[in-house]
């Protein structure tokens, strides 16, 4: 019996002290995340406040930004429309004799003068004809000289000798033909020029009037507008235009209205304009698609700000104008624009000290400091 409650005893000793440990054990686990817990809270807590530090430093220094002064300029109203280069005088070339190309002299691109040889054909036969032609003439030529002394001396009937002299006349002419028949065998240019293609290779045998080139004179530039009628009271001859092309998008190029068409396009309504370029500049080529931008208004000596500095609230234009080192939002009136201005009707300055860098997200009366 003794045993038995002394076996009872041991278990539940051995019971009571398993409890305890289990006890100890969640009690360290317990104890641990609530100190990891709080050592994360006191990380996020020190992080918080380093942001908002940074913050009050950024807001106490100023938001940078880039400024610049306001001037005056000139700024235009202007229509835009859109064309095509053109060159004023385009000249086809053909060939005025038969043969075969024997050399090619000039390539696409090339500039030519009038006069200089583009293609020569074979000749060899053209040649022949010259000659036989000039030796026939030479022979009643030297007839006719002898004829002649008969004749002064009233021994050769007048009949005879106009027969003769115009038997010379007539072979003076087949001569001249034949001379005419071998130069156009040297394909010359008409006038001063590029050429702009080739149309013929070594070897092909062209007839008469076989188009051998195109040329160009890239010394006039033109380009058509086509104008509706309710455009066309603000144009008028001279008038100035600005050329711009995406092919050269940092170029602008000066033009003026060369013509006007006194009738309108029946199947667009429009009128046809004339614009002649500036064609010293020699970037601008015919083919080029052009944006055309007739001036139709001038302001001289306009308060002028660039584009990027403007903001818009509510559809109003505004600025930021930096006074004491504080960014004042001013809204004012917009008169003309091109593509990198706006014209100040009212509310800015000449002098005026503007952000153009940094402005987006600014608040009025932010601090700011200037970079």
């Amino acid at each position: 019996m003794q045993r038995i409650l002394s076996d009872v005893r041991s278990h539940i000793l051995m019971v009571l002290f398993l409890f305890f440990a289990a006890s100890v054990g969640c009690g360290d686990d317990a104890g641990a995340k609530k100190s990891e817990g709080a050592q994360a809270d006191s990380t996020k807590t020190d992080s918080t406040k380093v942001a908002n530090k940074d913050d009050k430093k950024k807001v106490r220094e100023g938001v940078p930004v880039k400024v610049m002064t306001v001037v005056t300029g000139e700024i235009s109203e202007h229509v835009l429309y859109s064309a095509t280069v053109e060159a004023e005088a385009t000249v086809d070339i053909y060939s005025q004799a038969s043969g075969l190309v024997r050399r090619i002299l000039v390539e696409e691109g090339a500039k030519v003068s009038v006069g200089q040889v583009l293609v020569e054909l074979v000749d060899d036969e053209l040649k022949l004809d010259e000659l036989e032609a000039k030796l026939a003439y030479q022979k009643i030529e030297a007839q006719l000289r002898r004829k002649a002394e008969l004749f002064n001396r009233k021994l050769l009937a007048k009949e005879e000798y106009e027969d003769l002299r115009m038997s010379v006349e007539q072979s003076k002419i087949r001569w001249e033909r034949a001379r005419l028949s071998l130069a156009y065998a040297h394909v010359r240019a008409p006038v001063d020029g590029v050429i702009s293609q080739r149309l013929v290779k070594i070897g092909d045998r062209v007839g008469q009037s076989a188009k051998l080139y195109e040329m160009v004179n890239l010394s006039r530039l033109i380009a058509h507008v086509h104008v509706p009628g309710q455009g066309m009271q603000n144009l008028s001859m001279g008038q100035r235009a600005l050329v711009t092309t995406d092919f050269l998008p940092d170029s602008k190029f000066e033009g003026r209205i060369l013509r006007i068409s006194p009738v309108v396009d029946p199947g667009s309504g429009t009128f046809k304009v004339t614009l002649e370029l500036d064609a010293d500049d020699r970037r601008l080529r015919p083919g080029m698609f052009v944006n055309a931008h007739i001036v139709t208004a001038t302001h001289m000596q306009a308060v002028l700000v660039p584009k990027r500095a403007v903001v818009y609230d509510d559809g109003m234009p505004h600025v930021f104008v930096v006074s004491d080192s504080m960014a004042l939002k001013k809204q004012f009136d917009i008169g003309f624009d091109d593509s990198e201005h706006v014209e100040v009707v009212s509310g800015i300055d000449k002098g005026d000290l503007i952000v153009v860098v940094g402005q987006n997200g600014l608040k009025d009366k932010a601090k700011v400091r200037i970079i």
